[in-house]
């Protein structure tokens, strides 16, 4: 007789932040999150990290292009990591 295997209880997702992003052109501000971001960046570019440089994202309302001196990023709210958080 087998047993049922129990199903791996979902883990919690990491919350990385969001992007707030301004439209110049309908003067709209919205966010986007980071994980949302690095998948755009991984299937374009094959590579995932902290820049808008080469990332497109268009407006939710007039579908424009935005680019990064546009945007503010949204503080972690883990704050800055120091030497002493380092397990090294």
């Amino acid at each position: 007789m087998t047993k049922k295997k129990e199903k791996p209880k979902h883990k919690q997702k990491e919350d990385f932040g969001s992007v707030k992003i301004h439209c110049s052109k309908c003067n709209y501000r919205f966010e986007v999150p980071w994980e949302t971001i690095w998948d755009i960046q991984e299937l374009t570019h094959g590579y995932v990290g902290f820049h808008l440089n080469s990332t497109y994202i268009s407006c939710e309302k007039c579908g424009e292009i935005c680019t990064e001196e546009e945007s503010t990023e949204e503080k972690n709210p883990m704050g800055p990591i120091s030497d002493d958080d380092l397990p090294f």
